[in-house]
């Protein structure tokens, strides 16, 4: 029985070989047919008609339709296939300066809205492509509103990965729910100590620099720096002072990369930028800057392994850990130091430049700060800070005229109607804190530095949107209120112990279109102490 068992299981085995050796030509003929390159073609026609339809037909399309719908705009006298590129190509068509560029930017995109001071937008056309920029503060409080929060990709050249800054919507909401307990009311409060701290180490090396002009720039940066060390990583003041100067240079550095990278189409494409010599330049300092911090970061662990050395309550690293990746953790350190000390930096600058414009200013604020702070009086309570309403007024008045953070820009994410007129989904719009500070039928005189124009009374009658030095809508400043408390306790302890003269007129000085407002020559005053410092 074993034996037939065996014979028969033999030839079903026989059997199915031989139908398998039948089957595999008649299958390999099949699957040839099938990869035929008849077949091939009408696989790839689909995917080939696809990606040239989304990449290449798509966004032809969307471009003919707004130089189409923004032709009759609002705008400035412009060259037919130029637009307004040679207003700030002055040299055409040979290499342009990029500071001149950047000069010639700022002019002339407030003479536009000059010109058409009367609209709601104007459009400035970089050769055949539409730029809408806002006149009026209304266009600013529809086009900035909760859904407008997409920015355009300029902002991943800063240097600053998927920070809070250039990060896309959805990641940039998820972001900021994390990080904004580190600017709750509680914690801002506990940072007035170490501010005032590092105030006093400044207004100590001012009295080093007395009698002479002199611009501020490099000893305002490194002690703005110092501050925001110490709120987001435990750095101790005076801790780790060559790798923090190092990481100023790196920032200024960050910020002409971006303009040069914007102004240079052939630089937008990572890898392509990677073979030309300003690119790998560029990618380098990105690599710098992230090297400089992670030792910072292994100096605030060598510090927190010793037990004379705490944290900051629940520092910006505590309140990450865990939540975000490393390289996430790093992105939105740098986001924050950057903008940190950066923005406040130029700020402080411009600040004590217009108050050495008028000594009549600076000393009815000087007798405000004597009324709440006399004499050595710490200047860490946040409650007394923000009773002084003068001071109040000229920090905002500076903020007006020069803002640090001067331009916003988005990419519209629907269409929006601005009075009787349509803004396309897609368009690029750009809003210059600049051109909106200065309309004249909110501000009188616009030009003129003016602290009266925020008493309780006149700063009631100005739109919301007609004063965005730290944005509008969603997407505004994080940090806004550390910003101001900081600028707050500079101006209170320099004033109280100097008194200020600038040596050059402000309308003197040409501006420059970076990251923050930037002045082309210094901001020279002479400090002189007061009798009783």
């Amino acid at each position: 029985m074993c034996c037939g068992i065996i014979s028969i299981s033999s030839s079903l085995i026989v059997n199915e070989a031989k139908d398998y050796r039948d089957f595999l030509p008649k299958f390999t003929m099949a699957f040839s047919g099938l990869m035929s390159v008849q077949s091939l073609k009408l696989v790839l026609l689909p995917i080939v008609l696809y990606f040239i339809y989304v990449y290449l037909l798509k966004p032809a399309l969307h471009f003919v339709q707004q130089v189409i719908h923004y032709h009759g705009f609002p705008c400035y006298p412009r060259n037919f296939l130029f637009g307004h590129l040679l207003l700030f190509w002055t040299n055409f068509p040979f290499p342009f300066n990029v500071e001149s560029f950047q000069r010639k930017f700022y002019e002339e995109t407030n003479k536009m809205a000059a010109h058409d001071q009367d609209q709601s937008v104007t459009v400035c056309w970089r050769s055949l492509m539409p730029t809408i920029i806002p006149v009026s503060p209304d266009a600013v409080e529809v086009i900035m509103n909760k859904k407008s929060v997409k920015k355009l990709f300029f902002y991943k050249f800063m240097g600053l990965g998927n920070g809070l800054i250039a990060s896309e919507p959805a990641l940039w909401k998820v972001r900021r729910k994390l990080i904004e307990p580190f600017f709750s009311t509680k914690k801002i409060k506990g940072y007035a100590k170490h501010m005032d701290q590092e105030v006093k180490s400044f207004t100590q090396q001012l009295n080093t620099e007395t009698g002479k002009p002199v611009d501020l720039e490099d000893q305002i940066h490194s002690s703005t720096l110092n501050i925001i060390l110490k709120s987001a990583i435990s750095i101790p003041l005076d801790d780790s002072i060559e790798d923090k100067k190092t990481f100023t240079e790196l920032i200024n550095e960050g910020e002409s990369n971006l303009v040069r990278r914007s102004l240079n189409p052939l630089c937008y494409i990572d890898w392509v930028a990677k073979f030309t010599k300003f690119g790998r330049y560029y990618f380098e300092t990105c690599d710098s800057l992230e090297k400089v911090l992670k030792k910072m970061l292994n100096r605030r662990k060598q510090l927190l392994s010793s037990t004379s050395h705490e944290s900051e309550n629940q520092d910006f690293i505590l309140l990450l850990e865990g939540k975000v990746d490393e390289q996430g953790s790093l992105d939105e350190l740098i986001t924050m130091i950057g903008a940190g000390h950066e923005t406040t930096a130029v700020g402080l600058r411009w600040i004590l430049f217009n108050l050495g414009h008028h000594p009549d200013v600076q000393e009815r604020l000087y007798q405000e700060i004597c009324q709440f702070f006399p004499d050595d009086t710490p200047v860490d309570d946040m409650d007394e800070i923000n009773q002084c309403n003068y001071l109040d007024q000229c920090i905002k008045e500076s903020l007006r005229l020069n803002p640090p953070v001067h331009v916003f820009i988005r990419e519209l994410e629907e269409d929006v109607m601005v009075k009787d007129k349509r803004l396309l989904k897609g368009s690029t719009v750009l809003v210059s804190c600049p051109i909106i500070h200065r309309n004249p039928n909110v501000y009188p005189d616009p030009e003129k530095y003016d602290p009266d124009r925020w008493t309780p009374e006149n700063a009631s009658k100005i739109p919301k949107a007609a004063y965005i030095p730290f944005g509008y809508g969603p997407r505004s400043c994080i940090g806004y209120r550390y910003a101001l408390l900081e600028l707050k306790i500079y101006t209170i302890q320099i004033i109280r112990k100097f008194s200020l003269r600038a040596t050059r007129k402000r309308e003197s000085i040409p501006i420059k279109f970076e990251v923050t407002l930037k002045p082309c020559l210094p901001l020279e005053i002479i400090v002189t102490p007061r009798n009783n410092n």
